[in-house]
Formats: C-alpha cells, sequence, structure tokens
C-alpha cells in the first residue's frame, strides 16, 4: 500500500502544474482553482486504487478535476460594459468613445490582468457544455481522443460544442475587441486608466496565475493527502488486527 501511494503522490506532483492550470481556466478564480485541486486530488486519491489505466492517467485527473470544478462555474450573462451602458442610460458605443478619453496605460502588470480577467468574461457567457470543450481543446491543448474521454461525450458532441463555442466566441468578440482587430475600440489599455480614474478598480480582477509559488500549494494538498494517508493506515491496521467477535465485545 506505501507503495502504491507513493507512486500516486508522484503522478500528483508530476500533474499538478496542468491541473491548476485547468482548474484555473474553468472557474477564473484564484481560491477557487485551489478548492477545486483540493477536491479533485482528494478524489483521486481514493480512487486510484481503482484506476485500470482504461485511459491515460493524465486524462483520468483530467476528468476528476472537471468534475470537481463544474460546481463552481459561475455564468455572466452580459459583459461589464453592457451592465455600465444600462446604469448609464448610454449606449455601448458610447461607452466606448468615452475611453478615447483616456490614455493607454504603461502598466504592463495591470493591462495583463485586464486583459486575462476580459478572456475569462468571454468564456464565462458561454454554456457550460461549449466552456468546458474550449478550455479543454484550445485553451488546455487536448488532442480529439483525450477531450471525448475527459468530457464523457462522443466525438461529435465535442466537434459541435466547439464549433459553437467559436460562433458565440467570435460574435461577442467581433467589432469590439481589439484582440480581434485593433480598430476594434475595446482595449485593455484603455480600461485600465478608465477603471481607476473613475473608481472601478474591481473591473481590473487581479488573477496572479502563476505569482503564487505552485510547489507552496502543491505541498499543502500533499500534506493532506498524508493525513489522509496515516489515517487509513491506521483505520486499516486496526480493522486487520481486530477480529468481529472482539469488535462485537467492544462496543457492548
Amino acid at each position: 500500500m506505501n507503495r502504491e501511494i507513493s507512486v500516486f503522490e508522484t503522478i500528483y506532483l508530476e500533474n499538478y502544474s496542468k491541473l491548476y492550470k485547468l482548474a484555473f481556466k474553468i472557474t477564473g478564480n484564484i481560491h477557487d482553482s485551489e478548492d477545486v485541486l483540493q477536491d479533485a486530488f482528494m478524489n483521486a486519491y481514493g480512487a486510484y486504487s481503482g484506476f485500470k489505466n482504461e485511459s491515460s492517467v493524465s486524462t483520468w485527473l483530467y476528468r476528476i478535476t472537471v468534475n470537481s470544478a463544474i460546481k463552481y462555474i459561475k455564468h455572466r450573462k452580459s459583459f461589464p460594459v453592457e451592465r455600465m451602458a444600462h446604469e448609464k442610460g448610454v449606449s455601448v458605443t458610447d461607452i466606448f468613445e468615452s475611453l478615447k478619453d483616456y490614455r493607454q496605460t504603461e502598466d504592463e502588470v495591470l493591462y495583463n490582468e485586464m486583459r486575462e480577467t476580459c478572456i475569462h468574461m468571454f468564456t464565462e457567457c458561454l454554456p457550460v457544455k461549449q466552456r468546458l470543450t474550449f478550455v479543454l481543446r484550445v485553451i488546455m491543448n487536448l488532442n480529439v481522443d483525450e477531450t471525448p474521454s475527459v468530457l464523457e461525450i462522443s466525438n461529435a458532441a465535442v466537434k459541435t460544442n466547439l464549433y459553437r463555442a467559436r460562433e458565440s466566441m467570435k460574435k461577442a468578440m467581433d467589432g469590439k475587441c481589439s484582440f480581434i482587430d485593433p480598430k476594434f475600440p475595446c482595449k485593455c489599455k484603455l480600461w485600465v486608466n478608465y477603471a481607476l480614474a473613475n473608481d472601478k478598480a474591481d473591473l481590473i480582477k487581479a488573477i496572479p496565475v502563476y505569482s503564487r509559488d505552485e510547489n507552496e500549494v502543491a505541498r499543502q494538498i500533499l500534506g493532506e493527502i498524508n493525513f489522509l494517508r496515516k489515517l487509513t493506515i491506521l483505520y486499516d491496521s486496526d480493522y486487520r488486527e481486530v477480529s468481529g467477535d472482539v469488535f462485537l465485545t467492544n462496543i457492548k
């Protein structure tokens, strides 16, 4: 049993970075990502003895992580710029026009955070199935065999979900996002200074994806697994050594 646990711990450490990225790209939130990982790895730890190599171990771990992440998914019905326009009683075009009054930020950190926030906003507007497929195929770059296995759906369903996700993203970004075309009005470098000048810094959702030492989080989760291992070993030892008769005697 100790050898099996040691193998699991090695696999965990080898796959941690990819699974951390997956959890984050699905939830869009650092704290939720860590909760997802803890839940996923404890589930994987408990199920590892039954793993039958019917898929690769990484695919198996992806599946467990996706299942743990689903309950943390938040669906966004509209973008902040649309809510802002509604609150001000103006059009989205008017909001974009007002952005021109601001200089583009030179702060690359804030710019990157705003850009990452915006990307997540687009994916958060997708239906869950499309969102998961998009994250796995486009962001995580899983192949056409791995993605159906992780999501437990057919190849045809993956292709349909991915097509619809891309069409939805294209429709949402077309005519707005300067990543698509520099002439489009929605520019992250303008939004940064707009947000700071108008007391809307919450628009810049700080997403320091790799700022926290991943090994620190890994050790934290591994520590919990080690605790569970000790508890499991203790429980198994007691169970094997105590006969049914003695057990019944002890509880009377």
